[in-house]
């Protein structure tokens, strides 16, 4: 079965937001608080995955909180597997929408470009929308020269080794129509699930439509995923490359 070809019916578009949660607090309130300002409408639920052995209390209060504020729309879905990849196989499991917002809680994925994603889906709801940090200049604050400069280069190489002009393939700030992202066979544990979650769809010949996005560092808690760790995006990348198509889904 091509899985582009089953869409849900337009009257029901809508979208579940994907927020893993481990030291966030403000960062939290604010991305769900401005996305709740300008995209209220089009939001079914607010899936925020939690981990049993490293979500700090403060976090867990965070969530009452907002649960209070906006009842159902919260979700608390407490991950089976560990890690970031554990988080996101669980929230998946709980789509309920049409389409599915992959996005983080810590305002480096900024919650104000969702209306413009939302926008771009609607337009072209079986492709995957993605943002894009590289389409315009000065859109990186905070980050590492160092890690900024081999992030190009590893966008490069793997652009170049899977055809594809998309040029950031590991920036985890996208929406998925939902039976797609349903049907991937994700393999990957940590962080390179989220390039695995790009290079499966231009496998599959799905289409992507961009839009430019800026990267804020992180204002609160530390990043889960180390300098070191980025490397194992490579092997992730290689992996997918050699897979035939019919190992990529369930």
């Amino acid at each position: 079965m091509d899985i582009r070809s089953t869409f849900s019916n337009k009257k029901n578009f809508k979208f579940d937001v994907f927020l893993p949660v481990i030291d966030e607090t403000i960062s939290l309130i604010k991305t769900v608080e401005i996305i709740e300002k300008t995209s209220s409408r089009y939001i079914s639920k607010y899936l925020i995955v939690v981990s049993k052995e490293l979500t700090t209390k403060n976090s867990l209060n965070t969530i009452i909180f907002l649960k209070k504020k906006y009842k159902k729309k919260i979700k608390l879905i407490y991950q089976k597997e560990k890690y970031i990849g554990g988080a996101l196989k669980s929230a998946i499991e709980n789509i309920e929408s049409s389409h599915f917002i992959l996005m983080a809680s810590d305002l480096e994925t900024n919650p104000k470009d969702v209306i413009r994603m939302i926008n771009k889906s609607k337009e072209s709801p079986k492709k995957i929308i993605t943002a894009n940090r590289w389409l315009k200049i000065n859109s990186f604050k905070g980050y590492n020269i160092f890690k900024l400069i081999l992030n190009k280069v590893f966008q490069l190489f793997f652009s170049i080794l899977f055809s594809v002009k998309l040029s950031d393939l590991t920036f985890a700030y996208r929406i998925y129509p939902s039976n797609l992202i349903k049907k991937l066979n994700l393999k990957e544990k940590k962080h390179p699930i989220l390039l695995e979650t790009m290079l499966i769809p231009i496998k599959l010949e799905v289409k992507f439509v961009e839009i430019p996005s800026k990267w804020k560092k992180r204002i609160e808690g530390k990043s889960n995923n180390s300098f070191f760790k980025n490397f194992y995006y490579i092997s992730a990348g290689l992996r997918i490359f050699f897979l035939k198509k019919k190992n990529l889904v369930k």
